[in-house]
C-alpha cells in the first residue's frame, strides 16, 4: 500500500480584517488541530452560522476561544472546538509562500535594531531613561520573539532632554505623528505628557512613544488637577525613575522599571486603555507568574499615591479571566470603599475586555473613570468642569456628534 499523504486544506481570504498580516486575495494553508494545541496569538479559520473567517486567537478559555481580526476594533464570539476549522501554517501571496512566524521574526528583528540605536543615543548622551514597555521587555519575560506584530516602545525620559531625542529620531528618518487636537485646543493645552514617532521600514512600522511622565490619565487633555494632582504624577515619575534596574537582551543593556513597579505601571496602562486588551492582561500575568513581586512594595507605593481605585479592577480581571495569582493580602489592603466597588462592578468589570473602542468614545468613558475613581471628594472633582481644557473637549465632543448628526 503506498504512502497516504495529507493534504492541507487551502482557502482563500477576503477582506482586510487581518491586515497587515493577511491581505485581500491570499491563499492559505490550513491544518487541523486539537483544541488543547491552540495557542494564544495562533490564526485559526472558524465557521459560524454563515460563514468562515480567519482571525488571531487573543485569548484562550476551557472551553472556548476569543479571536478578533488585527484590522477589527470588536472581537468575534466565542469559538468552541467544534467550530475551528484548522489554523494557518503558510501564506500564498503573488507566487510567494511565506509562514506568518517569518514575517514576525523579520519585523521583530528590525524593530529591535531600531530600539538599540536609540538606546545606544540615550547612554551617549547621558540622558536618563527608562523603557516602559515594549520589545525588550517582550523578549526578556516571554524569552523568545513575538507571535505578532509588535505595535510600539515606550521610553520614559526628562523633558529637558527631549530636543536630543528629537534631533536624533528626525535624523534617523522618523517622522512625528500629528495628533488629531484643533490649533485652538493645541494653545490652551497646559502640558505635553507624551510625543510619538514612526517610521516606514520595508512597509512594517516602527514606532516610539516618548514618555515625559508616568501617563495613566488623559493625554489630550494637560492637567487634572482637581481629579488627580500633577505633583503626585510628577513624584511617582521620578520615584519609579529611580527604582530601575537593568535586564540583558541579546547582550545589549536595557534600563526598565523594578518588576513591582513595573507591575503597577502596566496596571495604571490598562487603565489608561480603559481596562481593554488581552494581550495587556496576558503580559502582566506573564509577568507574575514567572516572577516573586514584592507585593509589599506595591502596596506601598499603590496607597502612597492614592492609586487604589485604578489599579483595583485590573488586578480583579486578571484573577477572573487568567487565574493570576493575586496576593490575597494586597487585594485586601487597596480594595476601594462599598460606593466605589459598586461603581467598578456596574461599569467596568462588566465590560468586554478583549474589545478595543474608537478614539472618542475611548475618551469619553476614560473621562467618566477618572471622574468617578478619583480619589478626591465630589465637591473637588466638581470644579474640573471649570478647567477650560476639559470644556473645550466637552464642546469638540458635541460638536462632533451634531455634525455627524446632521442629513447629507
Amino acid at each position: 500500500m503506498g504512502k497516504i499523504i495529507k493534504i492541507p486544506m487551502v482557502i482563500k481570504t477576503f477582506g482586510n480584517s487581518m491586515h497587515p498580516l493577511l491581505l485581500d486575495g491570499d491563499i492559505l494553508y490550513l491544518k487541523k488541530i486539537n483544541f488543547q494545541n491552540i495557542k494564544v496569538n495562533d490564526i485559526i479559520t472558524a465557521k459560524n452560522s454563515s460563514s468562515y473567517f480567519t482571525h488571531r486567537v487573543i485569548y484562550k478559555g476551557n472551553r472556548y476561544l476569543i479571536t478578533k481580526g488585527d484590522n477589527n476594533a470588536a472581537t468575534d464570539s466565542k469559538v468552541y472546538p467544534k467550530n475551528i476549522v484548522g489554523n494557518v501554517q503558510n501564506v500564498k501571496r503573488e507566487g510567494n509562500i511565506f509562514n506568518p512566524n517569518q514575517l514576525y521574526l523579520l519585523q521583530s528583528s528590525m524593530y529591535f535594531g531600531e530600539i538599540v540605536k536609540i538606546k545606544n543615543t540615550l547612554e551617549d548622551n547621558k540622558i536618563e531613561h527608562v523603557f516602559l514597555k515594549g520589545l525588550p521587555l517582550h523578549l526578556y519575560f516571554e524569552k523568545t520573539h513575538p507571535k505578532r506584530f509588535y505595535a510600539d516602545c515606550d521610553i520614559l525620559i526628562n523633558p529637558k532632554d527631549f530636543p536630543k531625542i528629537k534631533k536624533f529620531l528626525k535624523k534617523s528618518g522618523y517622522l512625528k505623528i500629528k495628533d488629531s487636537l484643533p490649533n485652538k485646543h493645541k494653545k490652551i493645552k497646559n502640558k505635553e505628557s507624551e510625543m510619538s514617532f514612526a517610521k516606514n521600514l520595508n512597509g512594517l512600522y516602527v514606532v516610539f512613544d516618548i514618555h515625559f511622565e508616568i501617563v495613566f490619565l488623559m493625554t489630550k487633555v494637560g492637567e487634572l488637577n482637581f481629579l488627580y494632582p500633577q505633583k503626585q504624577v510628577n513624584l511617582l515619575t521620578k520615584e519609579f525613575m529611580t527604582g530601575k534596574r537593568i535586564i540583558k537582551v541579546f547582550g545589549e543593556n536595557f534600563q526598565i522599571l523594578s518588576e513591582s513597579d513595573l507591575i503597577i505601571y502596566l496596571c495604571l496602562h490598562l487603565f489608561h486603555h480603559n481596562f481593554k486588551g488581552a494581550y495587556r492582561y496576558d503580559f502582566i500575568d506573564k509577568i507574575i507568574k514567572t516572577s516573586t513581586p514584592d507585593y509589599k512594595r506595591i502596596t506601598e507605593v499603590i496607597k502612597k499615591y492614592h492609586l487604589q481605585n485604578f489599579v483595583y479592577p485590573c488586578f480583579i480581571i486578571l484573577k477572573k479571566y487568567y487565574k493570576t495569582p493575586i496576593n490575597k493580602n494586597m487585594l485586601k489592603e487597596i480594595k476601594p470603599n462599598k460606593r466605589l466597588l459598586y461603581y467598578i462592578k456596574n461599569n467596568i468589570l462588566d465590560i468586554d475586555v478583549f474589545d478595543e473602542e474608537e478614539r472618542v468614545d475611548g475618551g469619553k468613558r476614560r473621562f467618566k473613570m477618572i471622574f468617578f475613581l478619583s480619589p478626591y471628594p465630589i465637591y473637588r472633582k466638581i470644579l474640573i468642569f471649570f478647567n477650560k481644557e476639559v470644556l473645550y473637549s466637552i464642546f469638540l465632543v458635541f460638536y462632533r456628534k451634531l455634525k455627524l448628526s446632521k442629513p447629507f
